[in-house]
């Protein structure tokens, strides 16, 4: 049986696994949070405005184009329909400045047609963000077992939870012949809110299938078998959207978050053949220098070259399109 098949649950709370222990977080937590406020003040970005590319987004592509709009927010396009992972505009909280602009605003977004949640946390769950995309009643959002409440409580109209493994289809408006899915994967990680509600909601990662197209969304994640898992699920990934930080402190951070190092195996675990980062720069987040897992990522890729010979590393500005043709072909990426 798959270690990843189904979270175990015990009692209202949700597990990776059977067996794994709910360490404390209070004390720790606080002592991170202001680790990272430090860090991010003396370590901020000096070069912040190279990494910004902002432009007007497409209103819509039968072909697949990815934008950052910034940390785990992407603007996805395919097929006519408009998908936007884990947004957020602003902000985190005023601990969390953002170093980088959004690279599309929200006043500045196309129509959007899916909305996918990976899991609860403030940069990856935000309200502001959610509440401004609520005003479009024909939104569906997609969320992990637990956090539907959130969204009914806030009259959000479409809202559907899923479980690890859970697939919907929906059939595209303009054409009723074809149809877009999305599968809610596993991920090796935690959710939390509030004081009381560590992991009585789900978290995971998203594959996006629309034609001969695979997109893989890893949401947060620590490194495990969970992606060779999805390789069994899902042959010929076209594009993997994974993070890569905080990397920093590691012995703090190596069992909630992957590292460049290990993004780098995940990625040749999931076999897929483009990776595109994410996680990083964005907010003051761990003790990393602000573009530390970008250059750890290409030493990586350069020390691993002869793993990669037919694989494509993008490391987009926020704001820049990675566009591809109907078969998953690279044609317009503008490399830093």
């Amino acid at each position: 049986m798959k270690n990843f098949r189904k979270p175990y649950k015990n009692g209202d709370r949700f597990y990776n696994r059977m067996g794994e222990k709910h360490s404390g977080f209070f004390v720790k937590s606080i002592i991170m949070l202001f680790n990272s406020w430090w860090q991010g003040k003396r370590l901020g970005p000096s070069n912040g405005s190279l990494w910004v590319d902002i432009s007007d987004p497409l209103s819509c592509s039968i072909d697949p184009v990815v934008t950052w709009v910034g940390h785990a927010s992407f603007l996805i396009q395919i097929g006519g329909v408009n998908i936007l992972t884990d947004p957020i505009f602003g902000g985190s909280s005023f601990l969390y400045p953002r170093f980088l602009e959004p690279g599309v605003t929200a006043e500045k977004m196309p129509n959007i047609d899916f909305v996918l949640i990976s899991h609860n946390h403030r940069d990856h769950m935000d309200a502001r963000s959610l509440m401004f995309l609520r005003k479009n009643r024909d939104t569906q959002f997609l969320v992990p077992k637990g956090d539907k409440t959130w969204f009914d409580r806030r009259n959000f109209v479409k809202v559907k939870d899923n479980n690890w493994w859970d697939r919907r289809s929906f059939r595209l408006k303009g054409d009723m012949s074809q149809e877009i899915h999305f599968t809610f994967l596993p991920a090796e990680h935690w959710s939390q809110r509030g004081l009381f509600d560590k992991n009585k909601s789900l978290w995971g990662s998203w594959m996006i299938e629309f034609g001969d197209n695979k997109i893989y969304f890893a949401g947060d994640t620590s490194y495990s078998s969970h992606f060779a898992e999805i390789k069994k699920e899902f042959d010929s990934i076209n594009l993997a959207l994974l993070p890569i930080g905080p990397c920093e402190p590691r012995e703090w951070v190596k069992h909630t978050h992957i590292n460049s190092a290990e993004a780098g195996q995940s990625f040749l675990d999931l076999q897929a053949n483009h990776f595109v980062p994410m996680h990083w720069g964005t907010f003051p987040l761990g003790a990393d220098i602000f573009d530390t897992p970008v250059a750890l990522l290409q030493k990586w890729w350069s020390e691993n070259s002869d793993k990669l010979k037919d694989k494509t590393l993008h490391i987009p500005k926020v704001g820049q399109r990675i566009m591809f043709d109907a078969s998953g072909l690279c044609l317009k990426h503008k490399q830093k």
